[in-house]
């Protein structure tokens, strides 16, 4: 016979050592069955765990009275058991609709940013959350069917960072039933009958046909499936650091070098974990990738020439170049002309270059290979200078060059290929080119031994 859920919660708490002596906990609480289970369970071992608790509650603006009645039932029961209430007021279909989010997607997103701002603003160390068992069962299901890769299908996890799920050990009838037996209020969500959502649609169908029809513990064979691919991750988020530390990944603001015969090297699985990395770190949100995008990309980075690009959605592209696969954040191009004047800093609208004009002697002119400080002839200029995206008819005269030459060309010739290519910029003197910026000034405005006024033109970047 199964000892009570009480005693089995504190039981998987301190073996997996979710709470600390003295740790203050916020209680994620919906009003519904789960999450009123969760905070009864902690109330009742709060003194012998020694922790705080508090509870915090979004009010998210999808079902009307009922969610208001929801907010005033969870403020009702904090005030009983005497615990701080944090409620919080946020539209959930405005943000996703805002972000282009589904609507379970857009709430889990926005609770899990507000809810983590209530903790660090009011100094909780962990934020509990009631996914159970059978929660686990759903998402290990949803991403099998959209076919995630195995960071996904660890599904859940039982901690991270401050949030932590102490009844990913229990079913949803043992919570029901302990729920029944201690007199437990709770709310319903009529919302979660909707079978147009597709947990929904695993929870009501996919879940008891499984049950009924193959195995009657595969909600514990998933749980416990995922526990083990938990383990998988922990283990690839050391190769991630590891990668790191050899110079396999190099990192910048908008660009992220990676050594191709490195990565080649690591099995799989690994490659699809770095490739994420690599994809959140550049759109600062997660991304993603199913095996067929990695297949693709295996593909293309083995038979696709040199130069050529990878487009993973419609911001970030992969470049390949001599040794290493470049990924590139599409910039945003200055669209506007800038007006340039002398001793003042301009950044582009991206915010990944500055460039300045700053008068000099020829005492100070100091020739070498570098493109980010170049010194020009300033006898000729008249200012304000024009800083604008390159066009295909702009020309120019190469330095050391006596022929006029496309812009493209120019590029091509220099193996500047998709996407730095299209985030060239052009400084110009009236309608004449005076730089490719960091690429090559024009001939014409070299500095020569009788030039009366000289220009330094700096341009610094995110790298």
């Amino acid at each position: 016979m199964k000892r009570n859920l009480k005693h089995r919660f504190l039981e998987f708490v301190l073996r997996h050592r979710l709470f600390l002596p003295g740790e203050k906990v916020l209680i994620a609480l919906s009003g519904g069955v789960d999450s009123m289970v969760l905070l009864q369970l902690l109330y009742n071992w709060r003194r012998r765990l020694n922790i705080e608790l508090g509870v915090v509650h979004l009010q998210h603006g999808i079902r009307g009275a009922d969610a208001e009645a929801d907010l005033q039932f969870v403020e009702e029961v904090s005030r009983e058991r005497d615990l701080p209430f944090f409620p919080l007021r946020e539209s959930v279909p405005t943000f996703a609709a805002r972000h282009k989010r589904s609507l379970e997607e857009a709430g889990h997103l926005l609770r899990e940013k507000l809810f983590q701002q209530v903790a660090d603003e009011h100094n909780y160390h962990k934020i509990a959350t009631a996914h159970h068992l059978d929660d686990q069962a759903e998402t290990v299901l949803m991403r099998l069917v959209s076919g995630s890769g195995l960071q996904g299908l660890a599904g859940i996890r039982l901690q991270r960072g401050k949030w932590v799920r102490p009844l990913l050990f229990a079913t949803r009838r043992d919570i029901e039933q302990f729920a029944r037996q201690e007199n437990i209020p709770s709310r319903v969500d009529r919302s979660n009958r909707d079978l147009t959502i597709l947990r929904n649609k695993i929870r009501h169908q996919l879940l008891p046909l499984l049950r009924s029809e193959y195995n009657a513990e595969i909600s514990s064979h998933l749980g416990r499936l995922s526990f083990i691919l938990q383990e998988w991750d922990f283990y690839l988020e050391n190769e991630l650091e590891n990668a790191r530390r050899k110079g396999v990944i190099q990192e910048f603001k908008n660009k992220i070098s990676v050594d191709i015969e490195s990565f080649k090297l690591y099995f799989s699985w690994i490659k699809i974990r770095l490739v994420e990395h690599i994809l959140n770190l550049l759109a600062s949100q997660p991304i993603k990738i199913n095996y067929s995008q990695y297949s693709d990309f295996m593909h293309w980075l083995e038979s696709g020439r040199m130069g050529s690009v990878f487009e993973w959605n419609k911001r970030i592209r992969s470049v390949k170049r001599p040794g290493r696969v470049l990924f590139f954040l599409e910039q945003q191009r200055v669209e506007q002309p800038v007006e340039i004047f002398p001793e003042k800093a301009y950044q582009s609208p991206a915010g990944n270059i500055q460039l300045r004009l700053t008068p000099v002697t020829p005492e100070e002119v100091r020739f070498s290979k570098d493109t980010a400080e170049e010194f020009i002839s300033g006898d000729r200029l008249t200012f304000p200078l024009i800083w604008r995206p390159w066009q295909a008819s702009d020309r120019f005269i190469p330095l050391g060059s006596r022929y006029r030459v496309l812009v493209s060309d120019y590029l091509t010739d220099r193996k500047i290929g998709k996407p730095e290519k299209d985030a060239v910029t052009v400084l110009l003197n009236k309608e004449d080119i005076v730089a490719v910026v960091g690429v090559q000034i024009s001939e014409k405005y070299r500095v020569q031994k009788n030039s009366k006024k000289i220009y330094c033109l700096t341009i610094s970047t995110d790298e």
